[in-house]
């Protein structure tokens, strides 16, 4: 028994270490080549053919020996560690199923050719537009939609650009705009384009199967031959006044004459060419009768034959339509608010809008809310929900005691609605504390918001300091003193020279109240003899003009000055110090005068002078009447004098009589 025990547990143990060995043979067996490459094999195994050398001695300095890839068939990635092959310049990876290209294909530095033909790229790879060297690019028998406008990037070096049977309509227009370093061949054959490509850019091979304008479309050249968009629906009937500027063409009415299904991203428009002006005009139908409408991309020019297809139709009288009626219900089915009623004609649009319903919310608008009128009456319906209704927002104005200080507001609202509160401005108080929720929500709670203020201090009436001698006259400048009821002042006396101060008065310090006060220093004049008072008399340039005045007196005495007449000068300036006390320093007084201007007496000239011709010489003399000189004797003074007199006493004799 116990050898059978025995037997049984060494059996366990191989079958336990043998496994394991073996899982570790076979991995030291995985060569450095495929670690390093992520085991992607069509890439291994093209790196075992260029180099004629197995996988297992193959190392990083071989890689950066290749300069060429080709690999075909079976390819659905390109490895991230394709730069170690840092000197390649061509990389060919055909018929797989990649759809993406790594970030680190761009430190490929010396790359000047890509082919990534019949793979699964849905978009174009971006990354190819930071490639430093690339001259060409083939991304055929993709799946793209669209090339990048970055793309004109590359224009130093890019020189062809294969973008065959991809699923492209339009190319983007700097293409042809941008400065190629050497014009750029454009593959685009097999694709669905539309738009407006210049006659002379593209070449004579490879442009069949789109829709391009400038072509001849020779029946024989395949290079070059344009598809054609064709129309495989029915004769259109639309109403009178209709606007087929305003319709869109059903695309499943259209097709290609190749066969080849239309790409989804392909628009389409109605475009009157003008030969039906019997029935439309601009591209309304107005009047009834048969003609032709263009159906044509709306990435194409009008002109562009490949890409139009022109449609019959008939222009119908119109028919009245059945009404569209407008509901606004709740979720009960209640009516919130009344109906509105639309008219129209068969085949018009209509539009309708929801209304706002005060404490409702819309929830649900009908699938037709904008439609088309038709035979049969419709109906659009727009459901409300009731909004719940919030607890109210209490807004408080309270002081530092909580007592209110104003009226309280309450704000109501929905759930969910914004509210938005303000401080008050409130006399005799300042404002110390916002709240947090001054802005918020409406919400199931009741919400208190709390402007807390602080009550302003009460000014109290001012208190003023004098300064005065025994004999109550002012020495020296007031102080005022503000503050608060209630706070305390305290008054200090000055340094006078010349006086010492004699009384303290009891209200040197005390409180501020709703009275004014007065404090009032008194001070006695010091007996020591002061330093002379000068009083000088000057004109504008400081020049004398009078003899100065010298006054004496004791510290503290009061002096007066004043003024001279002085002749031929007018004061104009008197000093400030003019009255004041003597002290202990010697003072200056300063009249300031300016010199008055001399009168000019001018005579006026004798109107009409006297001439005289003397007839011995015949010389004409002009004699001037002047004004008689000071002290000449003027003959007319005694004739005015004798008639003043002689008046006078006619005056006196007719009043006595």
């Amino acid at each position: 028994m116990k050898k059978f025990v025995l037997i049984f547990i060494c059996f366990l143990t191989l079958t336990t270490i043998v496994p394991w060995n073996t899982l570790e043979t076979k991995a030291a067996s995985t060569s450095w080549l495929e670690q390093e490459l992520d085991g992607n094999e069509a890439f291994i195994t093209e790196t075992e053919r260029v180099l004629s050398k197995n996988r297992e001695d193959i190392t990083l300095a071989d890689l950066e020996t290749i300069q060429e890839l080709d690999i075909y068939g079976d390819a659905s990635s390109i490895p991230d560690k394709i730069s170690d092959y840092k000197n390649l310049n061509t990389l060919l990876a055909l018929n797989g199923t990649i759809s993406e290209i790594p970030t680190s294909i761009t430190k490929l530095t010396k790359l000047t050719r890509i082919n990534v033909d019949n793979n699964n790229f849905q978009e174009f790879p971006m990354i190819l537009l930071q490639m430093p060297s690339l001259s060409s690019i083939e991304v055929n028998r993709n799946k793209i939609k669209e090339i990048p406008s970055e793309v004109t990037t590359l224009s130093p070096h890019l020189g062809s650009l294969d973008v065959r049977y991809n699923e492209l309509i339009t190319l983007p227009d700097n293409i042809f705009t941008t400065e190629w370093e050497s014009k750029l061949s454009l593959l685009t054959t097999g694709n669905q384009l539309v738009s407006d490509i210049p006659a002379d850019w593209l070449d004579d091979f490879n442009q069949a199967d789109n829709m391009l304008e400038f072509y001849n479309n020779p029946p024989n050249d395949y290079h070059q031959k344009q598809d054609q968009l064709t129309y495989t629906g029915a004769r259109l009937e639309v109403p009178l006044n209709t606007d087929l500027k305003t319709l869109t063409p059903d695309k499943t009415k259209l097709g290609l004459k190749s066969g080849r299904t239309l790409f989804e991203q392909h628009e389409f428009m109605y475009y009157d060419d003008g030969t039906s002006n019997n029935i439309l005009t601009n591209g309304v139908a107005t009047a009834t009768g048969n003609g032709y409408i263009t159906i044509k991309s709306t990435l194409s020019t009008n002109s562009n034959p490949f890409a139009k297809v022109r449609v019959p139709i008939t222009v119908t009288p119109p028919v009245k339509g059945g009404d569209v009626t407008v509901q606004y219900k709740d979720t009960t089915g209640a009516v919130l608010a009344d109906s509105t009623t639309l008219s129209g004609n068969v085949g018009e649009n209509y539009t309708t809008t929801a209304k706002t319903i005060d404490g409702y919310s819309l929830t649900t608008t009908s699938a037709n809310a904008n439609g088309t009128f038709s035979t049969n009456p419709q109906t659009v319906t727009y459901t409300y929900t009731k909004d719940p209704i919030a607890q109210p927002v209490t807004v408080n104005y309270i002081d530092t005691d909580g007592k209110t200080i104003a009226p309280t507001e309450t704000l109501s609202g929905n759930i969910g609605e914004n509210y938005t509160t303000t401080a008050k401005t409130i006399q005799g108080y300042t404002l110390t504390t916002t709240p947090a929720n001054a802005k918020g929500t409406f919400s199931t709670e009741a919400q208190i918001i709390n402007y807390i203020y602080e009550k302003n201090p009460d000014l109290a009436q001012p208190i003023t300091v004098n300064y005065r001698s025994s004999t109550g006259q002012k020495i020296a400048k007031s102080e005022v003193l503000t503050g608060n009821i209630g706070e305390s002042y305290s008054t200090q006396p000055k340094t006078i020279a010349g006086y010492t101060l004699t009384t303290i008065p009891p209200n040197a310090k005390g409180t501020f109240t709703t009275n004014a006060q007065t404090v009032t220093y008194v001070y006695t004049p010091i007996a020591i003899s002061a330093l002379p008072v000068t009083v000088n008399y000057l004109d504008e340039n400081g020049k004398e003009i009078a003899d100065s005045v010298v006054l004496n007196g004791r510290v503290g005495e009061a002096y007066n000055t004043l003024a001279k007449e002085i002749d031929g000068y007018t004061l104009i300036k008197t000093p400030t110090n003019a009255n004041g006390v003597f002290s202990a320093e010697a003072q200056s007084i300063d009249y300031i005068y300016r010199k008055n201007k001399p009168v000019v007496i001018v005579n006026p000239p004798i109107k009409n002078p006297v001439i005289k011709i003397n007839s011995s010489t015949n010389v004409i003399k002009e004699e001037t009447s002047v004004l008689p000189k000071t002290g000449d004797s003027n003959p007319y003074n005694d004739f005015l004098a004798g008639i003043l007199l002689l008046s006078s006493a006619m005056f006196l004799w007719k009043n006595h009589k």
